[in-house]
Formats: C-alpha cells, sequence, structure tokens
C-alpha cells in the first residue's frame, strides 16, 4: 500500500509537465540539463522555468534518471544543473553521456576559472585569443601553462604554427564549455574568438580541488604520460 501510495504520489508531481509554459520548452530544457549544461540567470526562458519549477523537477530528475536537480550560486548569480546523488552513479552514469573531463580541458577550465577571480571587479569577463596569449606567456602561471601547451618546452618565443595549433585546441574546447554554459562565445572567426566567462564556471572548481591545489604535480603527471 505504502509502494503504491508513492508511485501515485511521484505521478502527482509530475502533472506539472502538463503546464502551458512548460509543455512550450521542456523539451529545451531537458536537452540541455541532460548534456551538461549549467542554465543561469540571464538564460531567459530556460532559467525561468527551471526557477519556478525547481521543486517538481527535483523529483523529475531523481525519480526518471537517478539525478540531483542542484543549485548554486557566485557573486549573486544563481545556476541549475544535474549531477550524481551522493550514494551513487544515477542511471546515465554508464552510458556516453557522461564522461570525466579531459587533460586539455581541466588545463583550460582552470585558467579561466584563474582568469574569472582576477577579474572579479569587472562586471563582465570578457576574453579573446590575445588576452589567452598573454596569459600562458606573463601570468604567475606561466611556467606551468606553456608546458601543459607546448609539449613542456619554456621558451620566451613560440612559431606561429604552435600558436595556430594551439588555438585550433582552445576554440574546441570553449565550443565544449559553451555547451556547458561556463562561457558564452560571442565571435569565433580565422585566427580569433571572444566570450564571456560565466559564473558556473565556479562548478569546476568544486569538481576539480585536487588538480586545481596542486596543478604543478597534475601538469608534471600529463607530461609524463605523453
Amino acid at each position: 500500500m505504502d509502494n503504491q501510495f508513492k508511485e501515485h504520489d511521484v505521478i502527482l508531481n509530475f502533472s506539472f509537465l502538463g503546464h502551458r509554459d512548460v509543455q512550450a520548452h521542456f523539451a529545451d530544457l531537458n536537452i540541455a540539463l541532460l548534456s551538461g549544461r549549467h542554465i543561469q540567470t540571464g538564460e531567459g526562458y530556460l532559467f525561468t522555468l527551471v526557477n519556478h519549477y525547481q521543486d517538481e523537477f527535483k523529483i523529475f530528475y531523481r525519480s526518471l534518471y537517478g539525478l540531483e536537480l542542484k543549485q548554486a550560486k557566485v557573486d549573486n548569480t544563481n545556476y541549475y544543473y544535474l549531477d550524481f546523488p551522493e550514494e551513487g552513479k544515477g542511471k546515465l552514469y554508464t552510458s556516453d553521456r557522461f564522461r570525466e573531463m579531459t587533460s586539455w580541458e581541466i588545463i583550460v577550465a582552470l585558467m579561466l576559472l584563474n582568469m574569472y577571480y582576477e577579474r572579479s571587479f569587472e562586471q563582465a569577463k570578457v576574453i579573446n585569443w590575445e588576452i589567452i596569449q598573454k596569459e600562458i606567456m606573463e601570468s604567475e602561471l606561466a611556467p606551468l601553462y606553456k608546458k601543459a601547451f607546448f609539449n613542456n618546452s619554456i621558451r620566451e618565443f613560440y612559431t606561429n604554427s604552435e600558436w595556430k595549433v594551439l588555438f585550433d585546441k582552445f576554440k574546441r574546447v570553449l565550443r565544449i564549455f559553451d555547451r556547458w554554459g561556463w562561457i558564452k562565445l560571442q565571435t569565433v572567426e580565422e585566427g580569433e574568438f571572444v566570450f564571456l566567462i560565466r559564473e558556473s564556471i565556479d562548478r569546476f572548481g568544486k569538481l576539480y580541488q585536487y588538480e586545481i591545489s596542486h596543478f604543478d604535480i597534475f601538469i608534471e603527471q600529463i607530461n609524463q604520460k605523453k
């Protein structure tokens, strides 16, 4: 009897899917969340929908996917994302929807996280390829960035072809981060990109605390595997 009641209770909670605003935008929201997107303040109808029905969506994703809909707040900006429950990995863990970040993605994300906090007093954290190059060559972490991005080679000068290879790799990673909601790409063209670092990049800091705290060791481990 108790189990029947619980199942009925869940069905009642799913009745919100019949609401007009949910029907209009649920497909987009569901695809975005399941693909790993972080949906934050300012994303129009997606944020409005998940924010308004957050309690209902928490039950929905927990029941159907074994995932937790979570909310976080950074610099007065709220964002939502799906995560695995603490007691298990959820139903999508073994599917092709789940994967760990690659070493390249971790390094780029760490750089962007540092740049975000360095610009804490700037309302819009707008970054382009020239700023990335300067960060690699002149920042406090420049020796480690050079090791990571240029095959363990620390120099004062890199050729145009070396920068071109690095640019293409960055562009691919940035497209992934754009899908995840950590950045917003504004311009992508030959030899240039412009993007905005979004508040939800904070999630990376929570996921990879060890790599951030031991970045030098992490870089050495990567280079040893090459």
